[in-house]
C-alpha cells in the first residue's frame, strides 16, 4: 500500500479512484465496513481503492486543552488499513486552512485534485466542512453534479449498542483490554521502531526486542500474549510482551514495550535499530507488578510464557 500526505499527489492517479473518508480511529468493525465496500467497488472497476484520513484529530485544533486521545497511532492505522488490502492511504494534516473549507467547497476541491474520482464511501454520521456544517445528504447532493457516487454505510451494532470509537476508548480507558477485539474486529496493534534496550531480559534468559511506541491512549500496563509482524515477512512470530514502567528495576517515567519471542527473531530479517515492527497484542495476561528479586520475576516470566503458548492458538 502506498502512503501519501498531500492532496496534490492525487493528480498522479490515472485510474478510476474510489475513496473511503473518515478519521477511522481504531479501524473498528464499522470503519472496516466502509473501507471494504470501497475496496470491492474499486477492484471491480480495476480502479484504485484509497482511504482518506486526517492527523491530528480535529479536536487538537478545536479544543487543544482537551483533545480526544486516539486509539491507534498513525503507524498502527497504516498497518491495519494495509492489511485490509487497500491500495492507497492519504493522510492529510487537519490544520486551520483545512478546517476553514466550507462544505460547498469540499467536493470541488477533491474533484480538482483528483480528476479520476468516481466514488466516496462514508459512515452515516459523516460530517464535513467548516463547523461540521455538511452531512451525508449534503455530500450526496453536491457529488451528483460532479458525476461522483456517494455510498453511506450504517453503523454496526454489538450488544444493542453502536460500535464507535468513543465506546472503544471508554473500554480501553477502563482497562477492559480483552473486550476490545470483538469491537475492533482485529487485534489491537502497536507499531514502533526497534530501539536499544538495557540487556536485562537477556540476563534473565529472556532476551527482548525493545520497541519505541508512544500511544495517546495507553492500554493497561502488564503482560500480553502477542504476535510480531514485519512488512517483509508473511510469517508472524508468537511471544509475550510487557508494556509498562518495569517497577522491579526502578520504575521509569515512560512505559516501554518489550517483546520476547518463542522462536528465533532473526527469521524476520536483520534486527537493526530503527526497524519498524508491529505487535499484535492478542490477550492481556496479567497486570504489571513489582517483584522482590530477579528470581521471582524469572519464575513468573516462565509462567507467562507457558500461558501465552497455550492461549495464542485459540485466538
Amino acid at each position: 500500500m502506498r502512503s501519501i500526505d498531500s492532496i496534490e499527489q492525487l493528480r498522479e492517479i490515472s485510474c478510476p479512484l474510489h475513496i473511503a473518508i473518515g478519521m477511522f480511529d481504531g479501524v473498528h468493525i464499522g470503519h472496516q465496513a466502509v473501507i471494504r465496500a470501497c475496496r470491492t467497488t474499486a477492484h471491480e472497476s480495476q480502479g484504485c481503492a484509497a482511504v482518506l484520513t486526517f492527523w491530528p484529530h480535529p479536536s487538537k485544533l478545536i479544543r487543544p486543552d482537551n483533545p480526544t486521545p486516539q486509539i491507534l497511532t498513525p503507524a498502527a492505522k497504516r498497518w491495519t488499513i494495509a492489511r485490509i488490502g487497500m491500495d492507497l492511504l492519504i493522510t492529510l494534516p487537519f490544520d486551520q486552512g483545512f478546517s476553514n473549507i466550507p462544505a460547498e467547497g469540499f467536493i470541488p476541491l477533491l474533484k480538482s485534485k483528483s480528476p479520476t474520482l468516481r466514488s466516496l464511501f462514508v459512515g452515516e454520521q459523516f460530517r464535513f466542512g467548516k463547523g461540521r456544517e455538511g452531512d451525508v445528504s449534503d455530500l450526496q447532493r453536491m457529488a451528483v453534479h460532479e458525476g461522483i457516487h456517494v455510498f453511506s454505510m450504517q453503523q454496526c451494532r454489538y450488544d444493542g449498542e453502536s460500535i464507535s470509537s468513543t465506546r472503544i476508548r471508554n473500554i480501553l480507558a477502563a482497562g477492559k483490554f480483552n473486550d476490545l477485539r470483538i469491537l475492533l474486529g482485529h487485534p489491537y496493534t502497536a507499531v514502533g521502531n526497534l530501539i536499544r534496550g538495557r540487556g536485562i531480559g537477556r540476563q534473565l534468559g529472556f532476551p527482548t526486542l525493545n520497541i519505541d511506541w508512544q500511544p495517546e491512549l495507553q492500554p493497561p500496563h502488564g503482560v500480553y500474549a502477542i504476535r510480531l509482524l514485519c512488512e517483509k515477512t508473511k510469517a508472524p512470530l508468537d511471544g509475550v510482551a510487557n508494556y509498562g514502567l518495569r517497577p522491579t528495576f526502578g520504575a521509569g517515567s515512560s512505559p516501554v514495550l518489550e517483546v520476547f519471542l518463542f522462536d528465533d527473531p532473526t527469521s524476520i530479517g536483520p534486527l537493526d535499530e530503527g526497524k519498524e515492527l508491529a505487535v499484535e497484542m492478542l490477550h492481556f495476561i496479567r497486570p504489571e507488578v513489582r517483584f522482590e528479586n530477579t528470581d521471582a520475576l524469572t519464575r513468573q516470566i516462565r509462567i507467562d510464557v507457558e500461558h501465552a503458548k497455550r492461549i495464542i492458538p485459540t485466538l
